[in-house]
């Protein structure tokens, strides 16, 4: 029986490796849909590119504007700022005045150092004062002027009719002394008497440089040719700058009264030889900005990409068969990086995961694999967390085991005091043994600063000596850069205690001496304690010693010495730490303890410190 072509061929597609199926039905894919999306493409783009063209020249005629306004305010805010300046009305509610050359003299002075400290605050071109014809000294510093020189001024007389405060100013010349003649932009503030508003006792004009205002105008020349215009409330031209956009004076002001209504939107001006877009928006006072550009300019960028999409269009049909196949067999290698990664995991590695670039079954299976590896990671991670707490607790359970007989000897002595004399001295012992189990509290916490560590030492030390009627020295060396490094509570004092009655108490015929000293070494902070008592024979010392390969948690009560320490340091900074002792016969005892400078987990330190009162030594 002879099998149709359509049976024939879904049967070979179906005998095909996945390679190759995915391969053909890529290639299908791209080719078909190519022609019809390369036309729709071609149209919606160039709808695109015409208006992202215009809206970008909104931009930046609208940075422009702002830009522009600020500066005109800050001005007019300068201007308003002086006008009302007390040193300033003081002055000029003079005119009229009789008053001395010497008087009006310095007036004028102070006058002018307010105008040029000012002037140069807020880094102006030029301030001027407009006062009245009264003052003689009005012409000496190029500051001042008198008011006579603008009365005549439209806009002056526009801004008495009106009682107004203000005024923009259109392009002028004005000299500095020794400088080139330079055209200035100003904002004029009246000075009214605050006495009576209807008088006028001077005028404050701020000038700013036109080729500042002109530099600010090209930031709206998005592209060339291209124009923008600054111009009054009534349309007429204050400055302008251009890229080789060249409009006659007609064809300006036929723009300018088009765009007059226009705030914020849109407009096509036709001139002579081509289409111009134009935008208009206000600024400051009355005045508008607007800026036109070549309308085909912008849209140039169309006729590129139509060019372009019909070579893509080329291109695309040319690389298709290339591209199915490279990317059929990039989903086939999908699985066996997934294959890869699994390996990873089996291994041990759990710092690894999928890309996921689909939503398809491979996708699926990826999101799968990094969700279990996610969930592998929680899980060691919760185990982690359970083992720290559990050797927290177990901290705090030897931390828990430092035996109070200190506590009850001191006691008796502080009763013993108390009774037979009633004197001082039991006062100070008081105050050290509430300072020493202030320490050895610490508000809670299990670590104390390094010098906190070492004042609970001497407090012990002293009240040890109360208690044995003996002196034995402590010689404290702590380097300052290390006095708030936080060291776990009673660490130190155990290691004294032993020093103290299994060493120093029991010599006859020399004094005690202690030495305490910590430094920086590198990443470790080493502490040394180190004294002149009995020492310990080889046997003990090895007995001591081989308890640092066998920290074992004790609960048990009494178990506050050497083997506590070192079960604490275990606990707390695994085998990053030195313990050594070194000791001999009748020479003494040296005990070296080295921990890390830093840790990611470093505890905070709550030491609670003395205030005032029985606490202070």
């Amino acid at each position: 029986m002879m099998m149709n072509p359509f049976s024939y061929l879904a049967l070979r597609y179906k005998n095909c490796s996945i390679h190759v199926k995915l391969f053909a039905s890529y290639f299908l894919l791209i080719f078909i849909p190519i022609i019809a999306h390369t036309m729709f493409a071609t149209y919606q783009s160039t709808k695109i590119i015409e208006k992202q063209s215009m809206e970008i020249t909104g931009l930046y005629l609208q940075q422009t504007e702002n830009e522009l306004e600020s500066e005109l305010n800050r001005l007019a805010t300068i201007s308003s700022s002086v006008a009302q300046l007390s040193d300033v009305h003081e002055v000029l509610e003079k005119q009229d005045s009789n008053i001395s050359f010497s008087e009006e003299y310095d007036d004028i002075n102070a006058l002018y150092k307010t105008i040029e400290s000012t002037r140069t605050l807020y880094g102006v071109y030029q301030i001027r004062l407009y006062i009245s014809d009264s003052f003689r000294y009005s012409r000496s510093h190029y500051i001042t002027y008198p008011l006579s020189e603008i009365s005549d001024a439209d806009w002056y007389k526009r801004l008495l009719a009106e009682h107004g405060m203000r005024a923009f100013l259109p392009p002028s010349t004005f000299r500095q002394p020794l400088s080139k003649p330079q055209e200035v932009l100003s904002v004029v503030t009246l000075i009214r008497s605050r006495k009576d508003i209807n008088t006028v006792l001077g005028a404050v004009r701020v000038d700013i440089l036109k080729s500042d205002v002109l530099n600010m105008l090209r930031h709206g020349n998005y592209t060339e040719p291209s124009a923008a215009y600054l111009v009054d409330e009534n349309l007429n031209i204050i400055c302008g700058a251009d890229s080789s956009l060249t409009l006659s004076d007609e064809e300006l002001a036929a723009d300018i009264h088009e765009l007059q209504k226009e705030t914020g939107s849109f407009s096509g001006v036709q001139t002579q030889g081509e289409s111009v877009f134009g935008l208009s928006a206000p600024v400051f006072d009355g005045c508008r900005i607007f800026t036109v550009a070549s309308m085909n300019n912008l849209l140039s960028p169309v006729k590129d990409l139509r060019n372009q999409m019909i070579v893509l269009t080329i291109i695309i049909s040319v690389i298709a068969f290339i591209l199915s196949y490279v990317y059929a067999k990039y989903s086939t290698r999908r699985i066996k990086t997934l294959a890869k990664q699994v390996q990873r995991v089996e291994n041990g590695d759990l710092n690894v995961s999928c890309i996921v670039d689909s939503d398809d079954e491979i996708g699926e299976l990826q999101n799968s694999f990094n969700f279990m590896v996610r969930r592998i990671s929680v899980l060691i991670d919760e185990r982690y967390n359970l083992g720290k707490n559990l050797k927290d607790m177990e901290l705090r359970a030897l931390q828990a085991q430092i035996n109070p007989h200190f506590l009850y000897n001191t006691l008796d002595l502080i009763s013993w005091k108390a009774t037979a004399n009633g004197d001082m001295e039991t006062v100070d012992i008081v105050v050290k043994l509430a300072r020493f189990y202030r320490l050895s509290l610490s508000n809670g916490s299990d670590f104390l600063p390094l010098s906190d560590e070492a004042e609970h030492v001497r407090l012990f030390v002293e009240l040890t000596n109360l208690s044995r009627g003996r002196t034995v020295e402590l010689i404290t060396k702590i380097d300052p850069s290390i006095a708030d490094y936080p060291i776990m509570k009673l660490i130190l004092q155990p290691i004294v205690e032993n020093s103290l009655f299994h060493g120093l108490y029991e010599l006859d015929d020399r004094a005690g001496v202690i030495c305490l000293s910590a430094e920086r070494i590198g990443s470790y902070v080493q502490i040394r304690i180190q004294d002149n008592g009995i020492g310990m024979d080889k046997g003990k010392l090895t007995e001591i010693l081989a308890k640092k390969d066998k920290p074992v948690v004790n609960t048990k009560r009494g178990g506050y010495g050497i083997g506590n320490i070192l079960e604490r340091l275990h606990i707390y900074y695994d085998d990053d730490f030195m313990f050594e002792i070194d000791s001999a016969i009748l020479v003494g005892t040296t005990l070296t303890i080295r921990v890390p400078y830093s840790r990611n987990d470093s505890p905070q330190i709550h030491a609670e410190r003395p205030i005032g009162g029985a606490e202070q030594n």
